[in-house]
């Protein structure tokens, strides 16, 4: 594993900054279009539309995610694109869920109050469901971020480039020194958006709600 380090610094590091430009892409469209998906189901928008749209994240959710990848493959190509169109399918699971879950959990005496003081549908939404959300909202991007990481190895098979590369050269190549450096650095990183998430989930979250914790 140290020699292949020493023997591999620039591909390993060109491997890394690939895997984090998936991850930083792949999430950032995740979390905006799961906030607008999950608040279009939670608030009725085309109830039946939305009852759909979460039987279809579910059933992507069940499906492999070497399968997910291969999907995007036969309508994107090969590349970048296709794997962060995975990537995205993948992590969206989790953040509509949470979205839709945190802003059903929020009490409707809370609701009525707001509506009783004046407050339209926009601030009762953005002043008092989603800061209430926040907690479930933040939990569900969190999970997402942690497969994010680990499914973006499989990028490597529609040439998405990441960490997955170095696996899978090892695999061909019988070499577990890159096996180890490919799987090793990706559960460091995995552990380290875990915790830089937690950290945004403390200043998010309003401090009355992770009382407590």
């Amino acid at each position: 594993m140290i020699s292949y380090i020493a023997g591999h610094g620039e591909q390993i590091w060109i491997a890394f900054s690939s895997h984090i430009s998936l991850f930083l892409s792949s999430m950032a469209i995740s979390i905006i279009l799961g906030l607008l998906l999950g608040i279009f189901i939670a608030t009725g928008g085309g109830k039946g539309l939305g009852r759909s749209l979460l039987t279809i994240l579910g059933a992507s959710q069940a499906t492999p995610s070497i399968a997910v990848v291969a999907f995007s493959f036969l309508f994107v190509g090969i590349g970048k694109a296709p794997a962060i169109l995975a990537l995205v399918i993948y992590c969206l699971v989790p953040v509509v869920f949470n979205v839709v879950s945190g802003l059903l959990g929020v009490p409707g005496e809370v609701v009525e109050a707001a509506r009783g003081i004046g407050m339209t549908r926009g601030q009762i939404l953005l002043k008092v469901k989603l800061p209430l959300a926040s907690e479930v909202i933040m939990s569900g991007v969190r999970s997402a971020a942690t497969i994010n990481i680990g499914t973006a190895t499989v990028a490597a098979v529609i040439g998405g480039g990441g960490l997955g590369d170095i696996i899978f050269t090892g695999l061909k190549m019988q070499d577990n020194g890159a096996i180890l450096v490919g799987a090793g650095l990706s559960a460091i990183l995995a552990l380290i958006v875990d915790f830089v998430f937690a950290f945004v989930e403390r200043k998010v979250v309003p401090k009355g709600l992770s009382q407590g914790r």
